[in-house]
């Protein structure tokens, strides 16, 4: 059925502030990742090394906590990963990478906005991870 004014199709309609997906929605995304929406502006400088932009090492939008390791491991939505808190100006080349945390500080860090349980379909080495962090 084509869409027209009588059945509009939703665009982006978002996770109503949730932090965690449903599991049928983490199940979709284990199949295909979703887009992501940076709404956050780039700064003059790189976050993590402190040097400006130049024409060979552009500044690129990182996620602190990974867009792929908060979707497929965490359970986290879309929304709650590319807010302005989760968001760095980075090198394309080497600080990119360097942005994002580990398995671990993503447990510590999920745990200091006063988190206290994951959903239970997430993988066991995550649940694990999450039980013994401090």
């Amino acid at each position: 059925m084509p869409f027209d004014d009588n059945y509009p199709m939703k665009i982006n309609i978002g996770f109503n502030d949730r932090i965690f997906l449903t599991k049928q929605e983490w199940q979709t995304y284990l199949r295909r990742m979703p887009v992501r929406y940076i709404r956050k502006k780039k700064t003059s400088i790189c976050q993590i090394c402190g040097k400006p932009s130049n024409k060979d090492n552009p500044f690129e939008s990182s996620h602190i906590i990974g867009f792929k390791m908060g979707i497929v491991s965490f359970g986290l939505t879309p929304d709650f990963l590319d807010r302005d808190e989760n968001i760095v100006s980075a090198h394309k080349r080497l600080c990119n990478s360097k942005a994002e945390i580990t398995i671990q500080n993503v447990c510590k860090r999920l745990k200091s906005l006063d988190i206290d349980k994951l959903p239970d379909f997430l993988p066991n080495e995550i649940l694990t991870a999450w039980n013994n962090c401090d």
